[in-house]
């Protein structure tokens, strides 16, 4: 078995570090996009659908980036607020406010994921994140079909180890990771909030 050697043997410790989100750019939206993704995948296929809807949603702003030629979030935004396209399911703007929402939530969950024991499942851990972000924009449908799927989740364990790509012994770095990964998301997440109440896309409560 493969042990743990140092702090660069986990997910966390490949991710690219995120220095400025000051100004949002397409570039770092991409990078913060990447992370949900791959974080996505180490759940397993039965969350396919999840990933779809993430990959849908990126895809969303990509296109409203190429069609309208800016290279910044707000700009986007503002484009497609005075062409009145704002509002369409299809449109960059909804899909950046569902792809805000579920940074909301990978980010809530490497927090209690960092802050977790053996004692805790993996179901734990992520319906307290659930609660916490998404179920207030899922209809009761969209809840149930959530929470059906958590129960498929591996082990907290189990899942610590695929974060330190199978070594053993790597449950220090990888929750260590896991807080240093919320406090890099959280300025880029907060950010993007403020733009999406600016152009009133976002619910202020």
């Amino acid at each position: 078995m493969a042990s743990c050697e140092g702090e660069d043997c986990t997910f966390f410790s490949r991710i690219p570090k995120i220095d400025d989100s000051s100004c949002i750019t397409i570039e770092l939206f991409m990078s913060a996009s990447s992370i949900l993704i791959d974080f996505l995948v180490l759940w397993g296929k039965r969350f396919y659908l999840v990933k779809a809807d993430v990959d849908g949603n990126i895809k969303k702003v990509s296109n409203a980036v190429r069609d309208l030629n800016v290279t910044h979030l707000r700009d986007m935004l503002l484009q497609e607020q005075t062409l009145h396209l704002s509002k369409k399911d299809s449109s960059g703007s909804v899909g950046l406010l569902w792809l805000k929402r579920t940074y909301e939530f990978l980010v809530r969950t490497l927090w209690h994921l960092s802050q977790s024991t053996s004692a805790d499942s993996m179901y734990d851990i992520i319906i307290k994140a659930y609660d916490e972000t998404l179920t207030k924009h899922h209809n009761r449908l969209m809840r149930h079909t959530f929470k059906l799927i958590l129960h498929s989740l591996p082990k907290r364990s189990a899942f610590i180890k695929k974060l330190a790509y199978d070594h053993d012994g790597c449950e220090r770095q990888v929750l260590s990771g896991a807080a240093n990964c919320v406090k890099m998301l959280q300025p880029i997440v907060a950010k993007l909030n403020e733009l999406l109440l600016e152009f009133q896309l976002e619910d202020v409560s």
